[in-house]
This record gives structure tokens, sequence and C-alpha cells, in this order.
């Protein structure tokens, strides 16, 4: 009989413990170990698990045999917690963006190749049906050449209401571009190919300097020469919107609501294009490509290297928008 993967998490906010979820639901995965610094939800989220609560992450490394980690805690601490899970040895899984600076990003990709563990980063539009559909839209050729890509973000309120956490909202860590943009950097990267610079502009609350951004707008210079216009808005009396257009000189294709597909031929309006594929939950995806992985098998999984090209071009964005100018992109 085949052992269960044992599986270690540390952090149990809202992210960790949706994920949670589709650990305890894998039939060959058992969390054997929770850790939040917060005693009582570490205990009362290990006591149905009947799994080990801790409150000091390394103890829980030193103590409990764990095959994979899953780190899911705010940006800032990725990188020291990170480091000390590849250190010990366990695959990692890690929440997104990879890391709070490029530098850091670096480290743990180079560290989890080095120590010879796999690594993940948890974007759950990866392996989505309708993403999958975008991306053979653009690159069947029928939007003939590729004039012009926009994503537009649009929040009624941000933090959003299932959100609500100190750092969020905070300059440091949050902010729509550093928690949202991920997921579309990535739909970009895969679908268009690599940017080569960035130029961004950047508003934030006039009597709070410690708050994140209410509005962005920028530019993504691809490195075929092609423009990504991004228009990012926050605190409108407006329904959500995460959208992304490809025009071309022969038709459009578009995601409306983060991953529906959407397309057209010439002047027609864009209507909705059938999906095949399984339309499995993403956590569900994920946990199955970490079980084939951690096995020695195969599943598709986003690697600590797309993490770094990411965090690439978040960085890029946020010295951009502080000297005005365009900045090159740090190709990984």
């Amino acid at each position: 009989m085949t052992s269960s993967i044992r599986v270690g998490v540390i952090g149990l906010g809202a992210i960790g413990q949706n994920l949670l979820k589709a650990f305890t639901a894998h039939p060959e995965v058992r969390v054997t170990a929770v850790c939040d610094i917060d005693v009582s939800l570490a205990e009362r989220t290990a006591q149905p698990l009947a799994a080990s609560a801790w409150t000091d992450h390394r103890r829980m490394l030193d103590e409990t045999d764990l095959d994979l980690v899953y780190v899911a805690v705010p940006p800032k601490y990725h990188h020291a917690i990170a480091l000390d899970v590849i250190a010990a040895g366990r695959h990692i899984l890690c929440e997104k963006p990879l890391a709070l600076t490029l530098d850091e990003a670096r480290d743990l990709q180079r560290a989890a190749q080095a120590r010879g563990v796999v690594h993940a980063l948890n974007l759950p539009l990866h392996g989505d049906p309708g993403i999958q559909t975008f991306h053979h839209l653009v690159q069947g050729g029928e939007l003939g050449t590729l004039r012009r890509t926009e994503l537009t973000l649009v929040f009624p309120q941000w933090p959003r209401g299932w959100q609500q956490n100190p750092w969020i909202g905070g300059r440091e860590q949050g902010g729509p571009i550093r928690e949202v943009g991920p997921h579309l950097l990535h739909v970009i990267l895969t679908t268009l190919g690599p940017v080569a610079r960035v130029w961004a502009h950047t508003e934030y609350p006039a009597n709070d300097p410690d708050a994140c951004e209410i509005a962005a707008l920028g530019t993504l210079e691809l490195e075929n020469g092609s423009l990504v216009v991004v228009s990012c808005l926050t605190n409108v009396p407006r329904p959500e919107q995460v959208s992304l257009t490809v025009y071309g000189l022969a038709g459009t294709a578009g995601l409306v609501n983060w991953a529906r597909p959407v397309a057209a031929q010439g002047q027609a309006p864009p209507e909705p294009v059938p999906v095949e594929g399984e339309q499995g939950a993403a956590g569900t995806r994920l946990v199955r490509a970490l079980v084939g992985r951690v096995r020695g098998g195969s599943g598709d999984l986003v690697d600590f290297t797309m993490g770094v090209r990411i965090q690439a071009v978040l960085e890029a964005w946020e010295q951009s928008s502080a000297t005005g100018t365009w900045v090159d992109v740090f190709r990984a």
C-alpha cells in the first residue's frame, strides 16, 4: 500500500485555509502538522485533522516528518520561512508573489534547485481550461498580427470583503498590483512572451503613507515589441473587473471575469468561447500535480523560475513608479 504524502501548512489565514481543504480531500495526502503564530487558530485547525499544532515553524520542521510544506504566510515572510523549508529538504509550495523582492525570489529559486526539492507557486489560473482556451485563441493565428493588449483591474473595495487583514491594504506587501497582478502576469508571460521593460505611474492615498495604491496606469513592453497597457482602479462604485484583451489586425480575444474566454472576428462584438477540458477546482488540480511530482512522476506546476520572472516585472513596476522612467526587466 502506498504511504500518504505528509503535508505541513505554515500560515492559516483565508488563503491557507482554502487550499488546506484541497489537501485534506486528496486520498493520498495527510495533513500532519499546521503552524500559525495564533496558537488558538493553529489548535482549532489541527484538531479535526488529528494533526500537530505549532507556533514555531522551525520546531515543526525539526520535530515532524513531512514530505511537503505549504508556505501561506504574508509575502514579507516568504523568504526566511521558505529557505528554512528548503534547507530541511522538504518539497515546497509557496504562495504568490514568491517573495517581497527580486533578490529574495532569486535566492529561493537557487536554493530550491540546489537542494533538488519540488518547488511550486500557487497560481490558481494555471491549468484552468478557460485560460488554456484563451492561449490557443491568441497563439492560433486567427487574430492576425497582434497590435496591443489591455489588462484592466477594477475593485469596488480594496481590500476585498473576504480579505480583510493587516497587510493586504498596506504599501509594503499588499495592493492589487502585487496581490492580483501575479495571476495575470503569469497568463501574459506564458501567452504573449517575456516583458522587456516597464513604465508605471501609481497613485496612493494622500493622507496615509502606509496604504497601498488606489490606482495605477502602466505599460509593459514585450520583447517582441508589442505593448500591454495596464489600468488599475480601486474603491469605485462598480462591479469587480479583471479582464485581459488582445487586439489583432483580424480579430480580438480576451478573458472576462478572470478566466472566461471571449473572441471576435473583424468588427463583431466579442462572444463567449466554448471551453473544453476538465472544469475541476483549481486547488484539486494543484494538489493532484503536487502529488504526482512528489512521488517522482508528472505534474504540471508553476515553479520558482516563473516566480522570479513575475517578481522581476513587479520590481520593475515599482521602480518605474518611483522614478517616472522606463525600467528594464531582469531576465530570469
